[in-house]
């Protein structure tokens, strides 16, 4: 019910939520860090677009990302290693008050990818600049203001020897878009109206997407149905 495995929903939430939880085996307990990770292509080389339209599966794309090398988790990475990388989408918590019925439970509705792979760290230099800068130009396009790079791209070569960069190799995706499915459709609307007016951003996100998934009606068609 709450799973959703077409790719590209997937992308779009990779994309959306990058900043991402990479956990890996550590001696004593796994260990994990909160990395920009980006998709980079689809099996043989495939771009995002291509993938989300014809629908193939994200096993054997690569994502890449980077941290610190100081970060005793890059540290102790080595090729082979598998990963887990954790991408949390919009969620919000849903008060019993909202159903309008007795009894009721609370519930926290969510939406998460969770991807499995093998890694490949890397710090050759140019390899760390061009994802470093790649993900720069990305996250500049999605989340910022415009910025151009190109007069500081120098200053990038200074800092990228204290960057280790990362290719991950896709094995396994499991995802998770709990949306109040199984609630009636009275219900679900009820609970995207009061997450649209909530002052959460992350509720106004589940509200969005809640929305943009057909899970509640369109407003004319609820109106002729009352």
């Amino acid at each position: 019910m709450y799973s959703d495995d077409r790719t590209a929903p997937v992308l779009a939430l990779l994309r959306a939520n990058p900043l991402a939880l990479v956990v890996t085996p550590g001696e004593h307990a796994p260990l994990g860090t909160h990395a920009p990770v980006l998709f980079r292509h689809g099996p043989g080389g495939v771009d995002e677009e291509t993938l989300a339209a014809d629908g193939t599966s994200l096993v054997g794309s690569t994502l890449v990302g980077h941290m610190n090398v100081r970060n005793p988790q890059w540290t102790a990475m080595r090729e082979g290693d598998r990963a887990l990388v954790v991408f949390q989408g919009p969620h919000g918590y849903v008060s019993p008050t909202v159903y309008g019925v007795t009894p009721a439970a609370p519930t926290w509705d969510f939406t998460a990818v969770h991807v499995v792979g093998t890694l490949r760290p890397t710090v050759d230099p140019a390899e760390v600049l061009e994802i470093v800068r790649d993900t720069a130009r990305r996250l500049e396009a999605g989340f910022g203001q415009g910025w151009d790079q190109e007069s500081s791209v120098d200053y990038f070569r200074e800092i990228a020897p204290g960057v280790g960069a990362f290719e991950l190799q896709v094995e396994s995706v499991q995802t998770m878009f709990k949306l109040s499915q199984e609630k009636p459709e009275p219900m679900r609307r009820r609970i995207v109206e009061d997450f649209e007016g909530s002052e959460s951003a992350t509720h106004r996100k589940v509200a969005a997407l809640m929305r943009s998934r057909g899970l509640v009606r369109m407003d004319e068609e609820a109106e002729e149905l009352r």
